[in-house]
């Protein structure tokens, strides 16, 4: 969002500077989606769940990789941590922002590469190892898995012709999934504002919702939202969803975009939106912020 799946395809100066993908830009658990996240993709891999809490007395987890391609193909694992921005974009750091805590000296994962046959299923161990002097809190990581590319492990291809040298970009996919830990006493609170019907645009054939989701405390807010219109007779129909979409510490806020669908026959300029905002099931499913906005 919802982590969206993460792949990039780097640009060739930075694949001549760094011989490797620096980071994916987009991901499924960060931005939301309307469809359910339950297992993030990028190219042929499939990855199940699509993030990790160890919290209370949650000690391991683990996730399952599948290849759903025809050819046998090599990931590689490592740890990144990026930073969410306004819009639900990320990108890497090296340093935590002000309120931001890394997780990634709190666990050891296992194994650091894997190579999968089509078909074929693999589990990546997850454990949690946290110093008896851990603050309270949440902290949070991101496990990489990148596609080793099939040419001699390299991400730029290099032709000689008659007419000289030539570089073809060859595409390197991956997908992050976030590892958080909390700590001790921890809690949340969010609320809705700044809600906003926009007319299709060039950029979206569909009417959008437009709204801010704000974040207190000291963890991150994860969930579902669900626009709804009401009639001026009471009849209700869902409009719009997003599963599974994030709020990372330590952002206080994130801006946010429904697409709705209006069924033939509603009339969007009459009655009212109400949106509702709620923890996944896994998390018990209960209401965390809701609002309406009365249209004209």
């Amino acid at each position: 969002m919802n982590f969206r799946a993460a792949y990039k395809k780097t640009s060739i100066i930075q694949l001549i500077k760094a011989g490797a993908l620096l980071l994916v830009g987009m991901i499924l658990l960060a931005t939301g989606s309307i469809q359910t996240a339950m297992a993030q993709g990028a190219g042929d891999l499939i990855v199940a769940p699509t993030r990790v809490v160890l919290e209370g007395r949650t000690r391991t987890a683990q996730l399952t990789l599948s290849n759903t391609g025809s050819n046998t193909s090599t990931y590689r694992i490592s740890i990144v941590n990026l930073r969410m921005n306004d819009d639900g974009s990320v990108t890497e750091i090296t340093e935590p922002d002000p309120g931001q805590n890394f997780a990634e000296k709190l666990f050891r994962y296992s194994p650091r590469q894997i190579t999968l046959a089509p078909g074929e299923t693999q589990t990546v161990r997850i454990l949690l190892r946290k110093p008896k002097d851990l603050a309270d809190g949440e902290y949070r990581s991101h496990i990489f898995f990148r596609a080793v590319p099939d040419e001699a492990g390299q991400s730029v291809n290099q032709t000689a012709t008659a007419n000289g040298l030539q570089i073809r970009l060859i595409p390197v996919y991956g997908i992050t999934l976030p590892i958080i830990v909390r700590h001790g006493k921890v809690a949340l609170s969010t609320s809705l504002s700044e809600m906003k019907v926009s007319p299709p645009d060039d950029t979206n054939p569909l009417p959008t919702l437009g709204f801010r989701i704000s974040r207190d405390g000291n963890t991150s807010a994860f969930g579902d939202f669900t626009a709804t219109h009401i009639s001026p007779s009471g009849e209700k129909t869902v409009i719009g969803e997003i599963q599974r979409l994030a709020v990372y510490t330590p952002n206080k806020s994130r801006t946010v975009k429904i697409s709705l669908r209006v069924p033939d026959g509603l009339k969007l300029s009459e009655g009212e939106i109400s949106l509702a905002f709620r923890a996944i099931e896994e998390d018990g499913g209960k209401i965390l912020a809701e609002s309406s906005l009365k249209l004209p």
